[in-house]
């Protein structure tokens, strides 16, 4: 390779091979966790990734690099060029020119949807060389750990969040479920789009873990959803068939990822003050958790996981 250009810094599979700029934060294909670049590297347009100090304090770095990897060389995820899991710098085909970010509009599609759904149950077959194995409620005990070791402002209504979670989680525990490997993050802004044909890419394996595949599911249902009338119809669309005790468990799961959510972005604050990505998309977490979380319905639906 004879480019020359930018060098990231720390090292790297770059190591100043390639000419290129700083991209911009938003939307998430650059990614608020990243150092991101755009630029050519021999002569073939790619989009640069390297985990930020802050982000490795949360992310298993070289899963979320494998997995990356995993989805590229099966086709549900950009192709990747190269990556290196220890400087947790990827290299992928830029997307930018081919595909679009989805938005919670394409949720309106019965097309998308059905796509959305299928491509998130292929990730069960990638076989990454790196996995990590752990729920969300494992991730929401972690970011706890975190969170106290920073010196992070925790709201006194996390303790009541993870009262309800872990009385879900025991619950769900009991119906005992299997294990896959899945994708776990229900973030519309993590799937691309194609221009020319709709078919779609997922991005950001961050969240990627050996789990419970309803967790998967409820991630997705409670970003696709309206309100549970609409988060039914959508089960039913990706399960096949309707049960109640089901649904319940996936709702938990989205509720637990507004936790985790909201928990990312108090943490982020305290490593990296004035990433206000994190922080503003951590406090609308927190408050879906509270919309989903108070009252007498969670106590209903937590009723309902026992059927």
């Amino acid at each position: 390779m004879t480019t020359t250009g930018l060098e990231l810094s720390g090292g790297g599979v770059l190591s100043g091979r390639m000419d290129g700029t700083p991209t911009m934060a938003s939307p998430s294909w650059w990614g608020a966790d990243t150092i991101r670049l755009r630029g050519r590297l021999d002569d073939v347009a790619v989009h640069v990734r390297r985990y930020t100090d802050a982000a490795k304090s949360y992310v298993n770095v070289a899963a979320a690099v494998s997995g990356t990897a995993a989805a590229g060389d099966d086709g549900i995820g950009p192709a990747v060029v190269s990556a290196d899991g220890d400087s947790g710098e990827i290299v992928l085909a830029d997307l930018t020119e081919t595909h679009r970010t989805a938005t919670l509009a394409d949720g309106n599609s019965a097309d998308f949807v059905r796509a959305y759904f299928q491509i998130r149950s292929r990730v069960a077959d990638l076989r990454p060389t790196v996995v990590r194995e752990a729920t969300v409620f494992d991730d929401i005990r972690e970011l706890d750990v975190r969170l106290h070791e920073a010196g992070a402002a925790i709201p006194t209504e996390l303790t009541y969040f993870r009262r309800i979670l872990d009385d879900a989680e025991n619950r769900i525990n009991a119906t005992g479920f299997d294990r896959e490997f899945r994708h776990g993050d229900g973030n519309l802004s993590n799937v691309m789009v194609s221009r020319t044909d709709g078919s779609l890419l997922l991005l950001d394996w961050d969240f990627a873990a050996v789990m419970d595949p309803f967790q998967d599911l409820g991630v997705a249902l409670v970003e696709l959803a309206e309100d549970e009338t609409h988060a039914r119809e959508l089960f039913e669309i990706a399960y096949g068939n309707f049960d109640e005790a089901l649904l319940a468990q996936c709702l938990f799961y989205g509720y637990a990822d507004h936790v985790r959510q909201g928990m990312l972005g108090m943490l982020v604050d305290a490593l990296d003050p004035g990433s206000y990505e994190y922080s503003k998309f951590g406090d609308w977490q927190l408050l879906r958790a509270r919309l989903a979380l108070s009252g007498t319905r969670s106590g209903e639906l937590l009723r309902r996981i026992d059927r």
